[in-house]
């Protein structure tokens, strides 16, 4: 778990030091639905089976990363979730953390929780979103799972080939 712990902190400094050419530039902020700052958010793309939205209300899927938000500016945030996106993808990670609080002191409430869950819809790698559990942000963070990457699908359709 060390390892591990280390291996992250250097993709996560990668991450922070690298171009931003391959953020895929898909969501807007135009119109944003704006959230209240305690409001559970879920969203499902056609397809997403229920027991699925169930596992990630319950936080039982395990993410492989997180980010955090505070502090940022809606500019930075956006910045930071295309380039988190991109990078989850890039190292086939299903499943992902963004804290992004719940904004009861921002002007309106919930400015950034309103921004993230409006990208979040927008991005193409995104098939599901939750509101974490109390133990992992509560309604201050958003479980998210990921399209499958390449790899991961051939190797599917590999293993399914060979029963």
């Amino acid at each position: 778990s060390e390892v591990l712990e280390k291996d992250l902190a250097k993709i996560r400094q990668e991450a922070a030091t690298r171009k931003n050419e391959d953020v895929t530039d898909s969501a807007s902020s135009g119109f944003v639905h704006m959230v209240q700052p305690n409001d559970v958010l879920e969203y499902r793309k056609p397809g997403i089976q229920p027991y699925v939205m169930q596992k990630l209300r319950h936080g039982e899927y395990t993410e492989a990363d997180h980010i955090d938000l505070h502090g940022k500016t809606i500019e930075q945030a956006y910045q930071e979730v295309m380039n988190f996106i991109a990078f989850a993808k890039r190292h086939e990670f299903r499943n992902i953390l963004i804290i992004h609080g719940k904004g009861e002191r921002s002007n309106p409430k919930a400015l950034m929780k309103s921004h993230v869950a409006h990208w979040l819809k927008q991005i193409p790698d995104v098939l599901a979103y939750h509101s974490a559990p109390a133990w992992k942000g509560g309604t201050g963070a958003l479980c998210i799972i990921l399209k499958k990457g390449d790899k991961a699908s051939i190797q599917n359709r590999e293993s399914f080939q060979k029963r």
